[in-house]
């Protein structure tokens, strides 16, 4: 299927000027009774927040991370790859039986060992891929949105965005985004950081995404929302 070219739309938000007429639909999906919207952001941005005010519009919001997480609690094949490959310390035992990953000691291992990290993704990136397209599929049937949102902190780094209309980049500053995620999980600034080094920089992401969403204690979050909600419909119209 060659691309699909969209209605003319022009975004004016955060400061950026996106022309829509010239961007083309990647969807691998043969039939697209509703369009796959791309909601990123690093560690700490807001991302979530942003979803659950999609949501409350409407749409239907996937999340890749907790995807991601539920593979390592139910997934017995890669539970086994993971002990295998770093090690049975990074598994929860019971009785000498695996029950699931213990994900704090596997950071360790995967944060600041680019190969380790590599690998890992290479495992989990399509079992996440097939996770979303059956929800993907199961939505159209059940509900037959204009839109989802496919919400992903690694959405470009796992070529998510191949299948996505547009994508929704979420920025938000540096201390506080670290603030945030101290909050959230209790990680220190340097284990935060570790986890930036090795998502793209809101300066990268911002590039290759449609939207830009300035998630900090100064914008007006749910306005500039809702008018990308408006004008997402617009374009798919």
């Amino acid at each position: 299927m060659g691309p699909v070219n969209v209605p003319c739309c022009k975004v004016h938000l955060s400061s950026h000027f996106i022309d829509l007429c010239s961007v083309s639909n990647f969807s691998t999906y043969a039939d697209k009774p509703s369009a796959i919207i791309g909601l990123t952001g690093g560690i700490g941005s807001g991302k979530s927040t942003v979803g659950q005010v999609f949501q409350a519009l409407g749409v239907p919001v996937w999340d890749a991370d907790a995807a991601g997480r539920s593979l390592y609690e139910n997934d017995k094949a890669l539970q086994l790859w993971v002990v295998e490959y770093f090690g049975e310390q990074c598994g929860h035992w019971k009785d000498g039986t695996l029950q699931g990953i213990n994900r704090k000691v596997l950071a360790k291992y995967v944060f600041g060992n680019s190969a380790a990290l590599q690998a890992l993704n290479a495992q989990v990136h399509p079992r996440v891929r097939d996770i979303f397209q059956n929800w993907h599929q199961e939505t159209i049937k059940l509900h037959r949105p204009n839109y989802v949102i496919r919400e992903s902190a690694l959405l470009f780094e796992s070529n998510a965005h191949d299948d996505c209309s547009y994508v929704i980049a979420v920025e938000a500053e540096e201390d506080l985004r670290i603030e945030r995620v101290k909050q959230r999980s209790g990680l220190t600034a340097e284990e935060t950081r570790a986890r930036m080094a090795f998502q793209l920089s809101d300066k990268e992401r911002s590039k290759r995404s449609d939207f830009i969403l300035k998630n900090d204690t100064k914008s007006t979050l749910l306005t500039a929302i809702e008018r990308v909600h408006h004008d997402i419909l617009q374009c798919l119209a």
